[in-house]
């Protein structure tokens, strides 16, 4: 009688056990295909979210070169300016005085231009440089000589097979030449240093200042800054564009791993709202947005880690 109550309890115990099991198993099925299908999604929302973007950015800079070139065409000297995060056009001019006799004009023009291209949703502000620089006569000479020199350079290192990646000048009267792909052992070239001497040779002849020209490699970690940057942008970007709680991004590949770090409105606490499940949100999108951008760019994947800080820029753990 005993065995045959022990032996129903078993077999009760057995058929729980298995429902429970059959239960899990159901459970992290439809977990697993909840996470696929959102990952998905995710993914579908981005692609075209950049699409948009890369479009919107095309017709910025249809904006803002129109823009330059009416204004200079209709004699405003002034300098434009773009906030992507506000979409505000800063318009830099002379002085106040300037500004308050053709801000209503140069306002006119913006907006025009804006109109016919279709860029929409910004405002127009003014920053007026009373200590705005004079320049002579024989300085805008000097400078226009200067950029003929710099586009010279450039013509003849492509030209001898190295393509710089900047130059620049100092109050040194140095001209320095920054270049990619180069040999460790670059600088000790003779190939180089006689580079050097043509390129010297060639701006005395143009301008009645002796400069010296200086050859370096570009740096690997520059390199790799200069790789990722379409990534920093993009993340900023598509988060800004998909949460209000964004307020601000930054990186830095010291200490290793590259640190991703977004800025938010969020409060740390658990007092105000659900804070975990938006934080998990934003880092999954950030997360596809790397993997998108690395595989668009065919950029080697690194270790990286994403900081979420609250609004007291405290990160969230």
């Amino acid at each position: 009688m005993g065995g045959g109550i022990l032996k129903k309890v078993l077999t009760g115990f057995v058929v729980l056990l298995l429902i429970i099991t059959a239960s899990n198993m159901l459970l992290k099925k439809d977990s697993n295909k909840s996470a696929s299908v959102n990952t998905e999604a995710i993914e579908s929302t981005l692609v075209k979210s950049m699409e948009e973007t890369k479009a919107e950015k095309k017709k910025l800079e249809q904006f803002l070169t129109k823009s330059a070139k009416e204004l200079n065409d209709n004699g405003f000297k002034v300098g434009l300016g773009f906030s992507h995060e506000e979409r505000n056009v800063t318009v830099q001019v002379q002085n106040k005085a300037f500004l308050e006799a053709n801000k209503t004009n140069i306002e006119k023009i913006i907006h025009n231009t804006a109109k016919k291209i279709g860029f929409q949703n910004y405002t127009v502000d003014f920053l007026a440089l009373d200590n705005y620089p004079a320049f002579s006569e024989e300085d805008e000479k000097q400078r226009k000589t200067m950029m003929e020199v710099i586009e010279e350079i450039s013509a003849l290192l492509k030209e001898r097979g190295y393509p710089p990646n900047s130059i620049s000048t100092n109050s040194n009267n140095e001209i320095l030449i920054e270049m990619q792909g180069m040999k460790e052992d670059f600088g000790k070239s003779k190939e180089i240093e006689e580079l050097e001497k043509i390129l010297d040779q060639m701006i005395l002849s143009k301008t009645d200042l002796e400069y010296t020209v200086k050859l370096r490699k570009k740096s690997e970690s520059a390199i790799r800054d200069q790789k990722w940057q379409p990534i920093f942008s993009a993340i900023s970007e598509e988060t800004n564009k998909r949460f209000k709680e964004y307020r601000g991004f930054a990186y830095s590949f010291h200490p290793k791993p590259l640190q991703i770090i977004i800025k938010t409105n969020i409060h740390s606490s658990k007092w105000f709202g659900n804070s975990d499940k938006k934080i998990n949100e934003i880092t999954e999108y950030v997360d596809k947005i790397i993997e998108l951008k690395r595989e668009e760019l065919s950029i080697e994947e690194i270790p990286y880690e994403i900081i979420i800080r609250d609004k007291n820029d405290k990160e969230i753990k």
